[in-house]
C-alpha cells in the first residue's frame, strides 16, 4: 500500500493545486438575434433561448471536466468495481477514477468539512466490518489528513484536503 499511498499523494497534490486554476471558456455566438432582449414583458422564445444557452454552457463545462480528467488518465465517474461496503461521501460529486497495478483511486469533491467526513467514514466503515490499520490515522485536522482501514484482505484509504478559497473538501478513496 506504500506505493499506492505515494501515487495518491502525488495525484491528490496535483488535483488540489490545479483546482484553483480552472478556466471557464465561454463561446459567444455573433448572431444578433441571440443578443437582443425585450424590455416589455417576458418573451417565451427568449426564455427558451436563455435555457438553451445555460444548458449549452453546462454541457461545455462538463466536457471541460471530462477532458481535464482524461489529461490525468482518469476515467470520469464512479468505477464499476467500487466496493459496495465502502460508502460514497455525502454531498459530493465524483470527479473520476484511476486504475493501477497497486489498486484503484477515486476522487471526489464535497461541500462538507474534513472532520465531518472523517467522522462519517469512521462510523460507516466500522459498521461495515472494517478496522483501522496500524497507524491508520495520520495528521487528521480541519485541513485534511489520511485514514486507512482493513477488512480481511481488503485495504481502503481515505485522503482529504480542504480548499479554503473554494470552501470544498477534496477526497481520494483508494482500494485494492
Amino acid at each position: 500500500m506504500n506505493k499506492l499511498n505515494f501515487l495518491i499523494i502525488i495525484l491528490f497534490a496535483f488535483v488540489t493545486l490545479n483546482c484553483g486554476n480552472k478556466k471557464q471558456i465561454t463561446i459567444e455566438k455573433s448572431d444578433d438575434s441571440k443578443q437582443e432582449t425585450k424590455k416589455e414583458g417576458t418573451d417565451a422564445s427568449q426564455d427558451s433561448k436563455n435555457d438553451k444557452k445555460n444548458k449549452d454552457e453546462s454541457i461545455q463545462q462538463s466536457k471541460e471536466d471530462i477532458n481535464k480528467a482524461n489529461e490525468l488518465g482518469m476515467t470520469p465517474g464512479l468505477p464499476n468495481n467500487f466496493p459496495s461496503d465502502v460508502p460514497q461521501p455525502k454531498n459530493s460529486k465524483t470527479l473520476g477514477s484511476l486504475n493501477s497495478s497497486e489498486g484503484t483511486v477515486v476522487t471526489f469533491e464535497s461541500n462538507d468539512k474534513v472532520l465531518d467526513i472523517v467522522n462519517f467514514y469512521k462510523e460507516e466503515m466500522k459498521k461495515n466490518g472494517y478496522v483501522l490499520s496500524e497507524g491508520g490515522e495520520s495528521m487528521i485536522s480541519d485541513k485534511g489528513g489520511l485514514v486507512d482501514w482493513k477488512k480481511d484482505t481488503k485495504e481502503v484509504g481515505l485522503m482529504l484536503g480542504y480548499d479554503k478559497d473554494k470552501n470544498i473538501t477534496s477526497l481520494v478513496i483508494t482500494y485494492k
